[in-house]
């Protein structure tokens, strides 16, 4: 019954998600944000690491995501590869401020036949937050974001086998963040610094920092380079066992909370093609280069279609 109230209230979430646009228009919100009169005319928004790595520009988006990751193949004596289906959204209250709500959605997880743990599914976690742009200077192609997420721990993956939760952990995170892009004529570079800081000592607490850049090489097909960071301040008590399965290493949706988790940092990027004036799709992916046995994030694969204002 717990199981099926929380994949309720994911789905009344992502119903909401999709309605919001157009309740927001008829409230009269300036739903066109940073893109507004005398505003920014190119939004590029970064492909990987979706859950931390949040846009600087205030947007009215929804953005429908599927990734597909493998882990090391000897994580937990023979790997998994896990798939997510998920739903971004974004409101712009005003051309400052925005609402965000950047982690829900469905994971699937395919053990490896020689790790013997039964196959999990699940519901995520639910993050949402607000974001403001205090510095918003078009003119100099410059914009730069401050931001804070709460994730609310009502997600159910686990591994039932080790008594393991995956997410839903104990109180949940919170996640301040700031962002900044800069704009030269076909050139964006953005980058974003943040934590996530675990509310319950089972959950781990990280640095987190993020790279991009992009080049239009032709209307509205812009190639991009990406690179992330994981850094691990504060292990949790789900895994301490004081031998080498402490170093379990989980990240952004999956959190093994291992009480002497590793860095995890990925290198990749992909495309982004805006086919119409409200719509771009993104392909890419990227590859953790510090992957070692002890870790769930090898490298993932990730399409999204960004629906914006």
């Amino acid at each position: 019954m717990a199981h099926m109230a929380k994949g309720l209230g994911g789905a009344v979430v992502a119903a909401a998600i999709l309605a919001t646009p157009a309740m927001a228009d008829g409230l009269g919100l300036p739903l066109e944000g940073s893109f507004g009169e005398n505003g920014f005319d190119r939004y590029v928004p970064p492909l990987t690491n979706p859950i931390f790595n949040e846009t600087p520009f205030i947007t009215t988006e929804v953005k429908p995501l599927y990734a597909y990751h493998e882990t090391h193949d000897d994580f937990a004596g023979g790997g998994a590869n896990v798939q997510v289906l998920a739903l971004q959204a974004r409101l712009a209250i005003t051309e400052e401020l925005g609402f965000i709500a950047t982690t829900d959605g469905y994971t699937w997880i395919d053990w490896d036949s020689s790790v013997g743990l039964e196959d999990e599914n699940g519901w995520n976690d639910i993050a949402i937050g607000l974001k403001y742009a205090f510095l918003n200077n078009p003119k100099e192609g410059q914009i730069a974001t401050a931001g804070l997420r709460y994730t609310i721990p009502v997600g159910n993956l686990d591994v039932d086998e080790l008594d393991l939760d995956l997410n839903g952990i104990g109180a949940g995170y919170i996640n301040p963040f700031v962002s900044g892009a800069k704009l030269w004529d076909k050139t964006q570079v953005q980058g974003m610094l943040g934590a996530q800081i675990a509310l319950d000592s089972d959950a781990t607490t990280s640095l987190l920092a993020s790279g991009h850049v992009d080049y239009e090489v032709s209307p509205g097909f812009y190639p991009m380079l990406e690179t992330n960071l994981f850094i691990p301040i504060d292990g949790g008590e789900q895994i301490d066992t004081g031998t080498a399965l402490d170093e379990l290493t989980g990240a952004d949706i999956i959190d093994l909370g291992s009480s002497d988790p590793d860095t995890i940092w990925t290198i990749g990027g992909g495309v982004r093609y805006a086919f119409s004036d409200n719509a771009m799709l993104g392909l890419g992916g990227d590859y953790n280069v510090l992957e070692d046995d002890n870790h769930a994030y090898g490298w993932r694969l990730l399409v999204d279609l960004v629906l914006h204002y």
